[in-house]
């Protein structure tokens, strides 16, 4: 008996490539136009192009192909699907990012590489702004990667602060959410090096942002204080890094939109300390709080 003609390999491979090749496409567009100059500097496009067109070579000429007995074939199924599962893991579920500034210090380092949960905030459909399955959606104290709204080609990361409808406030180095000030406990010094080599003193604090106390830095003596009292609008968040006098976030550029959102950050699972040339093993594994 002949099986039904979707139950083919080589016909749900095929579909199963053209999916993966829409998912990573749909991650080199920006606001559901297609951006030339974001797809130029990512492999994003050509990624999709690769595996556009073994999809449609699975779909049109892929029964041939399997049932050739060649050594491509054999070794197919172990390489190219494995390949396609990856790509819409990496899309749809999980993806690893790399630290490369000191925005997150202490919580984040130079040189930490985590995994970012892109599940969280549900699923941005290819080529519009419409997110599915968000559920609750982000909370305060959460830490979040996020397409920096000024320039979509750049992941940014930063500590959501503020909600749709809050007003926040910053002043004096000192958080007000909702007209309320965020408690703050000092913890003592701490000195660190910068990605450009330079030794930085700061002090460090305890923030308690409802249940999610985190550590934070500011530099008592720095003028870099950005003022800020406004109120989130719908669909757009408020965020911080927590080395506050030295991040770029939205006391500077604004909020970050729903549809900016990546996911949130969950675990770090390598952490290279450049400067002083070794491992750093005991964040390895730790979970991003």
């Amino acid at each position: 008996m002949n099986r039904h003609p979707w139950l083919r390999k080589h016909l749900w491979h095929g579909v199963l490539f053209l999916i993966a090749a829409l998912l990573v496409f749909g991650n080199t567009v920006s606001m559901g136009v297609y951006s030339m100059p974001e797809v130029s500097r990512s492999w994003g496009g050509l990624v999709a192009f690769g595996l556009l067109c073994m999809g449609l070579f699975l779909l049109f000429r892929g029964e041939q192909f399997l049932e050739s007995g060649s050594a491509a074939a054999e070794y197919y199924e172990a390489i190219a699907m494995a390949v396609a599962i990856a790509f819409m893991v990496r899309s749809l579920v999980i993806e690893p990012f790399k630290i490369p500034s000191g925005s997150m210090i202490p919580t984040l380092l130079v040189g930490d590489y985590l995994f970012v949960n892109k599940f969280a905030y549900g699923y941005r459909l290819p080529y519009t702004r419409q997110r599915i399955f968000m559920g609750e959606g982000p909370k305060r104290g959460e830490i979040a990667v996020f397409e920096f709204p000024k320039d979509p080609t750049k992941d940014y990361i930063k500590r959501i602060i503020a909600l749709p409808g809050d007003r926040i406030a910053y002043r004096e180095k000192r958080l007000f959410v909702n007209g309320q000030l965020i408690a703050q406990q000092v913890e003592g010094s701490y000195v660190y090096v910068n990605e450009f080599e330079q030794k930085v003193e700061s002090q460090r604090l305890t923030e308690n942002l409802g249940d999610r106390p985190h550590a934070i830095l500011v530099r008592p003596q720095a003028n870099m204080d950005q003022w800020t009292d406004e109120t989130v609008p719908p669909d757009h968040y408020f965020v911080l890094g927590d080395n506050r006098d030295n991040s770029n976030d939205s006391r500077y550029w604004g909020m970050v939109p729903t549809h900016r959102l990546v996911g949130r950050a969950v675990a770090l699972f390598w952490s290279w300390d450049r400067i002083e040339g070794k491992i750093r093993w005991e964040r390895v594994g730790q979970l991003i709080r």
